[in-house]
């Protein structure tokens, strides 16, 4: 699957009308650009990536970029364009990646880990970096699917370089036991700090998480 997200921020003032406005004209919006979307505004407590998230996929990159050349993409881009409401938003479209799904039916929880790499990041801890975070649904009960994929287009904040995506039984699993299991001390969170020698991701992250009812990486998936 190909997918490609965006991240707002709402502009300072917008009201819950407006806001519920925005989730309704970004729901049609995405479902008329792919069968494949989840649009919802991010569960508490917030996380960094703003207050709405949005994501549509694709079987592949060409059906992306065929989406791109017509007019409902233009049309849901736009909304995230709209000053009005959104003061500001993250995109990023990836690809395939490595892709581990151990639940195609039920999950209650989509988490999207957007970042970008320091500069000069050495190419042997990036490249341990994806062995260890494809490996987490081992150690992370509640984790049923995750990826981990390059960007290639981006737009915001940052030039981001890789999108790490996960599936949960629930949103407790992502609060609790992922970021407190020791695997996540110990295994992944050396690459995130600039305090270890084997730092290599600009602090400026963004990872929303959402209420789903389906796995969304389970889409495209025989």
């Amino acid at each position: 699957m190909f997918s490609a997200v965006f991240m707002a921020t709402f502009a300072e003032g917008v009201d819950e009308g407006a806001r519920q406005s925005f989730d309704g004209d970004v729901k049609a919006a995405a479902a008329a650009v792919s069968d494949a979307s989840l649009a919802a505004p991010v569960l508490e407590p917030p996380m960094p990536g703003g207050d709405y998230f949005c994501e549509v996929g694709f079987p592949d990159e060409t059906a992306y970029r065929d989406a791109k050349g017509k007019d409902t993409w233009q049309a849901l881009y736009g909304l995230f364009e709209n000053h009005d409401v959104v003061s500001r938003f993250e995109f990023g479209a990836y690809g395939e990646g490595e892709l581990t799904l151990q639940e195609k039916e039920r999950s209650g929880c989509h988490r999207v880990l957007m970042f970008a790499l320091i500069e000069d990041a050495d190419p042997e801890m990036v490249a341990k970096m994806e062995s260890v975070m494809n490996g987490m649904t081992d150690h992370v009960p509640g984790l049923r699917n995750c990826k981990l994929a390059k960007v290639v287009e981006s737009a915001g904040s940052s030039d981001w370089a890789y999108v790490y995506e996960c599936d949960f039984d629930e949103p407790g699993s992502f609060l609790g036991k992922y970021m407190t299991t020791p695997f996540h001390f110990c295994y992944i969170d050396k690459f995130f700090e600039p305090a270890c020698n084997e730092w290599i991701v600009d602090p400026g992250l963004v990872t929303p998480y959402v209420a789903q009812e389906k796995p969304f990486l389970a889409n495209y998936v025989s």
